[in-house]
């Protein structure tokens, strides 16, 4: 009779553990899929990219989120295929500054259809069941770039207009707020002239590359105003290498990188149109978490205030 006794505790107590020990496994799961962010740049490439990646980071990080980073490297067929590898990692929020506002909308469909929130920063996506669209006031911040060279050179001037990824948010915004107050087609009322429009990429070589072209073309340049500061960057080393530093030529750019403050401060550079990128990227975080946490939703589409900025 012990013998039995003693085999009926042995058992009852290995049915005990397993269902402990498996109550553990599917506890530890769940937190650790709950803690999974997913974010996916457009181009690291970008400096002032960084400080976005670094905001997102640093909040997700205090509110106890693992954060898996991706790097589309200015290449927008890379995303699709980094939204469905943070899928099958099991990523429960995702923020997503897009590379191109259609290429990751189909694999952005699947994340939503998981019931997974979507922040998308700086660029929209062409989608039903984004979260919020996280973004400077691009439109704002370039029409104050045009009133800046307005009131800097109020007899007009000859402007170069450098573009960067043609179709994207912030390429139609920035340009149309600029053009909207320059480009006397827009504006009668304006003296400027717009002697030329390149595209640049937001990126540092094709800027430069074109500005180089556009110095040997033009020899009465007034203005140029990049659509970002990496581009901005890159027209000051045309010029510099063109040896046409001493024209007077005004660069506006457009982010309030650091890259451009030092160019301020060494005088090869004039103004940048400042963007918030840090608290936008704590925001994207602050919006998944309360989603996640109370079912909370933000408002669709949050415009961030931008500001002229010549000394930081």
């Amino acid at each position: 009779m012990k013998k039995v006794r003693f085999l009926f505790l042995a058992l009852l107590m290995l049915f005990l553990v397993a269902c402990g020990d498996e109550d553990s496994t599917d506890d530890s799961t769940s937190t650790s899929e709950d803690k999974k962010l997913a974010l996916l740049m457009a181009d690291l490439g970008n400096p002032f990219f960084h400080v976005l990646r670094d905001a997102v980071v640093e909040q997700a990080e205090s509110l106890g989120y693992e954060v898996i980073i991706y790097d589309g490297q200015n290449d927008a067929s890379k995303q699709p295929s980094q939204v469905e590898d943070a899928l099958q990692k099991g990523v429960s929020a995702i923020v997503i500054n897009p590379g191109d506002e259609d290429s990751t909308a189909n694999a952005l469909k699947e994340a939503i259809a998981q019931n997974i929130p979507v922040v998308t920063v700086d660029r929209k996506v062409n989608v039903d069941g984004i979260l919020s669209y996280l973004v400077t006031d691009n439109t704002k911040g370039g029409v104050l770039s045009g009133e800046w060279l307005a009131n800097k050179l109020p007899d007009g001037g000859n402007v170069i207009h450098i573009e960067g990824v043609m179709g994207t948010a912030p390429q139609r915004e920035r340009g149309g707020g600029f053009l909207s107050v320059i480009d006397p087609a827009k504006n009668p009322e304006s003296k400027f002239k717009i002697l030329d429009t390149v595209v640049g990429d937001f990126s540092m070589a094709p800027a430069e590359a074109a500005m180089s072209d556009l110095l040997a073309k033009h020899d009465d340049i007034d203005a140029v105003f990049a659509q970002n500061d990496t581009m901005a960057v890159g027209v000051a080393r045309a010029i510099e290498t063109a040896g046409r530093d001493k024209d007077g030529i005004i660069i506006i750019g457009f982010d309030g990188a650091q890259e451009a403050y030092d160019l301020i401060k060494d005088g090869k550079m004039s103004v940048t149109a400042v963007q918030d990128f840090d608290f936008i990227g704590k925001e994207a975080v602050n919006f998944v978490d309360a989603y996640l946490k109370d079912g909370k939703k933000p408002e669709s589409e949050v415009l961030v205030d931008v500001y002229m900025s010549d000394s930081k």
